[in-house]
């Protein structure tokens, strides 16, 4: 059995097990629909064709390796038996930290941040701890990052992230390490305050350093006890927090968990451009998506997740709100049936790539009529796409 030398010790490494869960980027316990929209989104990332790198074949067959073991009932219950095995041997020999460094030396910085972040979207605290650089490896244990992680999680739920590059820069120093290679990236994050029941969008930048073999995320945090210990105390002083304040805001024009607008909110608007339309005789088009999720315990974060996608994809213009607990309702103003069908597509094909958890999106279609009310229009699709019925123009896909 090969050898792997970290940091000056000596670790045992079991090269010859392949870690289907990692390759795919899933959790042990992801579901069935979890690990196909996995796979799909690393087939747009890696597939040969998509990317026009002829060295990614060799990627690609182990991404259909994996995905044709873990999509198979049977197969996937023969291999996480090895799986388990496997996992108690190595954790009895390996360093943590190096448990995934193998893969990612063909990795790009943001392909490393780009799983940096599903890992932590998806709580796989391990998979984040492995992308970080050995400096910060022997800063903080697994155990420290877990814990610091965990006491974000009970404050603040991540819903979703975007990266965007930002600059690159040679020989640079970063807490005190000069590496040769280091890219700067932006990242919009969105997440739910659990203890305001808000939903907030944060921008912050993110450091990848290439430390001659890989690139590596630099965490930037000097003391992950006190960072700990902060969120920790935030936590617990949501038992004090007054339930009357809750629910004003709950009742007000801003819908505060997902952070689109309220039913009050979307009627103040739609009525205004309803009353444009009867004027100017511009074209007055909604949308309902309907958002069932598999688990019912998760189906304020499938809301959260969908109403923060779709707030990301719309224009300025369209007025949206959240309706009800499963619907998300959209106004879009001068824009008639066809072109409100290439929007809605749009938006269910950026949830379908973005999406961590299992739901199904049904979304219903029409277009604004002289003859009926605002109320009844908004009540005949929210209904027939609740009933999934088709006495409307209905998109129907499963994710």
């Amino acid at each position: 059995m090969p050898l792997l030398a970290v940091r000056g010790c000596i670790k045992i490494y079991p090269f010859n097990f392949k870690d289907y869960y990692q390759i795919l980027q899933v959790h042990y316990d992801a579901s069935p629909d979890v690990i196909k929209a996995a796979y799909r989104k690393l087939c747009t990332l890696y597939h040969p064709d998509v990317s026009h790198n002829p060295n990614e074949d060799k990627r690609m067959l182990e991404i259909n390796e994996a995905y044709n073991i873990l999509s198979n009932p049977d197969k996937r219950t023969a291999y996480h038996k090895q799986w388990l095995e496997n996992r108690t041997m190595r954790s009895k020999n390996v360093y943590t930290a190096a448990s995934f460094s193998c893969s990612l030396t063909s990795m790009s910085a943001k392909d490393v941040l780009d799983r940096f972040f599903h890992a932590l979207l998806t709580k796989n605290w391990t998979n984040a701890y492995s992308c970080l650089t050995l400096e910060d490896q022997e800063k903080f244990s697994l155990e420290e990052f877990s814990a610091w992680k965990e006491a974000v999680n009970s404050c603040f739920e991540m819903q979703d992230y975007r990266i965007s590059f930002y600059k690159n820069y040679h020989k640079c120093r970063l807490e005190g390490i000069i590496y040769p290679q280091v890219t700067e990236f932006a990242v919009v994050i969105n997440d739910t305050d659990l203890q305001l029941s808000q939903t907030s969008q944060n921008v912050s930048h993110k450091y990848v350093a290439y430390d001659g073999n890989s690139w590596k995320v630099c965490l930037g945090m000097h003391s992950l006890k006190q960072a700990t210990l902060k969120f920790k105390l935030m936590a617990a002083r949501r038992q004090n927090y007054d339930p009357v304040l809750i629910y004003n805001n709950a009742v007000s024009r801003n819908d505060p968990l997902t952070g689109l607008l309220s039913e009050r909110g979307f009627y103040d608007d739609a009525f205004k451009e309803i009353e444009r339309h009867k004027r100017y005789n511009n074209p007055v088009s909604f949308a309902v998506f309907q958002i069932d999720c598999e688990k019912t315990d998760r189906e304020l974060y499938c809301l959260c997740q969908c109403a923060s996608i779709i707030k990301t994809e719309c224009r300025i213009n369209d007025i949206i709100a959240r309706l009800g607990n499963k619907q998300i309702i959209c106004l879009f103003a001068e824009t008639n049936e066809l072109q409100a069908t290439a929007a809605v597509n749009k938006f269910l094909h950026a949830i379908k790539q973005r999406q961590s958890e299992p739901f199904t999106v049904n979304a219903g279609i029409m277009q604004y009529n002289k003859v009926h009310s605002l109320e009844d229009t908004v009540f005949s699709i929210s209904s027939n796409v609740s009933k999934q019925k088709n006495t409307i123009k209905m998109n129907n896909i499963h994710i």
